[in-house]
């Protein structure tokens, strides 16, 4: 009987929905944009057989997506806090993301998934990785346009605009710019709601300790609610304004 319960609850674990669920309790709405974009984008358009470089690879999270290409990992691995559960994987270049110890023209193709907020000059990442990308090699970026402090003391900015891109990829040698939002106005509103519902959930006021079930149970489906409006496009109604969680860009090294 148990070996039958831990099995129903693995194929849970491992099920689209579960994931979905999990990420969604877990603020993680960003991510799971950031997830469609590397699967759905990036894999599809990096050739079996390149040379990768993830830079700022942290946990490691795409490994699993790249068994087939040669993919190697960077990361300044100084990041630690006992409060943030946060473990390494395996980095092969810990190096500083703008000096990285590796030939010019090495890779076909950088990934850097929400990184250059916490660089202290992320443009001169972006010359750094013009530097190890073969003539033609790609690079996928994605970072926050807004964001909290997160990984304190190394995190230098809110995030960065699409005229921050177009600027500094153009002067390093970068064409064929590809910026695209993650989502819009409703996913930012479903992470903060989600943000929201949390902080009062564990708020020791004796009116929010009443209500606590009910802010757990409006955490189950509000912010996903709130997240499958960004789908109609509703900021068409404000178009002098731009809210986004941040950008998703793909670039070429001319």
């Amino acid at each position: 009987m148990k070996k039958i319960f831990e099995s129903m609850k693995n194929k849970i674990k491992k099920s689209s929905y579960a994931k979905g669920l999990i990420c969604r309790l877990k603020l993680d709405f960003n991510q799971e944009v950031i997830d469609e974009f590397v699967i759905n984008t990036v894999r599809k358009e990096i050739k079996p057989g390149s040379k990768i470089l993830d830079a700022g690879a942290g946990t490691v999270r795409y490994k699993q997506y790249f068994k087939d290409c040669t993919y190697l990992t960077q990361d300044f691995s100084q990041y630690k806090n006992p409060g943030d559960v946060f473990d390494y994987g395996t980095i092969d270049y810990v190096s500083d993301i703008v000096n990285i110890p590796i030939e010019s023209g090495t890779f076909d193709a950088i990934i850097c998934t929400e990184v250059f907020e916490h660089i202290p000059r992320p443009d001169l990442a972006i010359k750094e990785f013009s530097r190890i990308l073969k003539s033609g090699g790609k690079l996928y970026i994605t970072a926050p346009l807004g964001s909290g402090v997160h990984q304190q003391p190394f995190h230098f900015y809110g995030g960065f605009s699409e005229f921050w891109y177009v600027k500094f990829l153009s002067e390093y040698g970068f064409g064929e710019i590809v910026i695209t939002p993650k989502k819009k106005f409703f996913a930012l509103y479903a992470v903060e709601t989600q943000r929201a519902l949390i902080y009062l959930g564990k708020s020791e006021k004796i009116m929010h300790k009443i209500f606590r079930p009910v802010f757990f149970a409006l955490r189950l489906f509000l912010p996903s609610f709130i997240f499958k409006l960004d789908k109609y496009d509703l900021d068409k109604y404000d178009p002098l304004t731009k809210f986004t969680l941040g950008y998703s860009i793909k670039a070429k090294k001319i």
